[in-house]
């Protein structure tokens, strides 16, 4: 019996001594590679506030109750799965902030998530509620920037109340293995550099997704909201950036990727525009947390906004639609909400005889057309809602007109308005572009791309026109209105870019019940009358 009693002690020593040497900060050092160290140069202020605000630390350690984001006294209440987290003091204070710290101590809790003033001498192992799963990646002369740049603010009196946690979520000690498990310590990789050239212009946009990586993988630590998480706190992989639940489980963030059910439809000044004022492409303001986190990206330099843009736009698509939202449409189909009214919606169309006296038209409908007056059988291609038509002869129910628009260079099928404008006019099959006259050569300033002015003259039918592109807008302006305010405030037309309007919409579609050809009539409407595309150039 005394033999199993020393056996059992000695396990328990050996349990005990296993606990704390896995748990110890000293074990995770021991087995990751050592960083980089700040040099020997003073420290920057500037770039420490912009590390500082990019880092969003006043949301979190800001004194509650009051409007000072530099009062850093901490006291900001975070409830999670897990407990109740409170914000420490991370002002200069040096009883109840972080003055009495150097710059190794802080350089350690950024980046390894390991403060001083433990129980044991070997640290105070720290809760990721802190991201320093993501601030891992910054470097160390930003980190000491961002030091200099908290210890030259007002130091607060008084400590944060103690974090009320479930067990075994209290004992902090145990934090040391889920680091051990799941924080790399590494900076970020070198990015995969796939231009083919090595141009100043190719270098620039390397440069420029770098530094967006940087601000977004690791100070912005923009995933560790907007990503799902396992049921150890931690990032799923192939969810990343796909949008997951607030921390205390009863909110949504949402998804930013590059999918149908994230922010694919956004361009990249939009995402920019989002960051530096709060307002996305449907005119929704930030609202939240993120009205928060807002407050601090608009003090970073536009540059530094445009990186994150530009990075933003890169991340691969994750398909993973809120809660309430719909599943994703991974087919050419309009997919529809259920039908309030009847399919067979009836479009503003003209009376015959307002037609008959008409020297131009408009069509309303996705309409066929013919180069022969008597064609029949296959279309030669057809015509596109809201396409401006010159009207050359009536005869009987038909129309001989011209259509005059441009043509992109290496896309001979279709006709568009206006140069370096996607607002379609027609798709043309095989023997209309066979017959169509195509003008001088025009080279867009912008884009280099080179586009022609064409003429086409064909044959259509008399119905499904309109004459006055007044009545059609002011169909298309109610259809607007009645269909997306419904779910947020109305944008402006002239919010977005032309070419911006067709992600943009496409990506609404399934929210609606509009049916096909309102919806062509629609995005002719918008883009009409959007930023790029003023009343002097209109292609009407």
């Amino acid at each position: 019996m005394k033999r199993l009693t020393r056996w059992f002690l000695v396990l328990v020593v050996i349990g005990i001594v296993g606990f704390f040497v896995l748990t110890s900060p000293i074990t995770w050092s021991l087995t990751h590679p050592t960083r980089d160290v700040a040099d020997n140069t003073a420290p920057d202020l500037e770039n420490g506030r912009v590390v500082f605000v990019a880092s969003d630390c006043s949301t979190c350690h800001a004194s509650p109750n009051q409007d000072n984001p530099l009062k850093l006294g901490g006291g900001r209440a975070l409830d999670t799965e897990f407990g109740r987290f409170y914000m420490p003091n991370i002002s200069s204070d040096k009883k109840d902030g972080i003055g009495n710290w150097t710059l190794a101590e802080f350089t350690k809790a950024v980046r390894e998530g390991v403060g001083p003033n433990g129980i044991m001498p070997d640290g105070q192992n720290l809760y990721p509620a802190f991201p320093y799963t993501s601030y891992q990646r910054l470097t160390a002369n930003d980190v000491r920037d961002l030091f200099a740049y908290i210890k030259s603010l007002e130091p607060v009196q008084g400590a944060a109340p103690d974090h009320d946690l479930k067990f075994p979520f209290n004992m902090r000690r145990g934090v040391g293995v889920w680091r051990l498990a799941f924080l790399d310590g590494k900076a970020l990789p070198p990015m995969q550099v796939t231009a083919t050239t090595n141009t100043k212009e190719t270098k620039d946009e390397e440069a420029l997704l770098e530094r967006g990586r940087y601000l977004v993988e690791g100070a912005g630590h923009c995933a560790e909201c907007h990503s799902t998480r396992n049921f150890m706190g931690v990032i799923k992989s192939n969810l990343r950036y796909g949008g997951g639940a607030t921390p205390d489980g009863n909110g949504h963030f949402p998804n930013i990727s590059q999918d149908d059910t994230g922010i694919k439809f956004w361009a990249e000044n939009s995402i920019f525009n989002y960051l530096k004022t709060g307002k996305s492409p449907i005119n929704k303001v930030a609202g939240g947390d993120m009205a928060e986190v807002i407050k601090n990206t608009k003090q970073l330099p536009d540059e530094d906004l445009r990186a994150m843009a530009a990075y933003i736009k890169t991340l691969p698509g994750v398909d993973l639609p809120a809660p309430g939202q719909p599943q994703s449409n991974h087919t050419s189909k309009i997919v529809m909400l259920p039908q309030t009214n009847k399919l067979d919606v009836t479009l503003p169309t003209s009376s015959d005889n307002a037609v008959k006296n008409a020297d131009t038209v408009y069509s309303v409908y996705t309409k066929p057309f013919y180069i022969d007056e008597n064609g029949s059988g296959d279309e030669d291609g057809k015509l596109l809602a809201a396409a401006k038509l010159s009207v050359l002869e009536h005869k009987g129910d038909k129309l001989k007109v011209r259509l005059d628009g441009w043509q992109m260079d290496g896309a001979p099928s279709v006709v568009y308005a206006l140069q370096g404008q996607r607002i379609m006019y027609a798709v043309l099959g095989d023997k209309a572009m066979a017959s169509y006259k195509l003008g001088k050569a025009v080279v867009d300033p912008e884009t280099k791309q080179t586009w022609y002015p064409v003429s086409l003259e064909l044959w259509t039918s008399d119905k499904d026109v309109n004459v006055s592109l007044g009545d059609m807008w002011a169909y298309t302006s109610d259809l607007f209105s009645s269909t997306c305010s419904v779910c947020h405030s109305l944008p402006e037309a002239g919010h977005l870019l032309a070419n911006q309007w067709i992600g943009n919409l496409n990506a609404m579609k399934r929210y609606t019940s509009l049916t096909p050809d309102q919806y062509r009539l629609l995005l002719s409407y918008l883009q009409n009358h959007s930023k790029d595309v003023n009343e002097g150039e209109e292609a009407h």
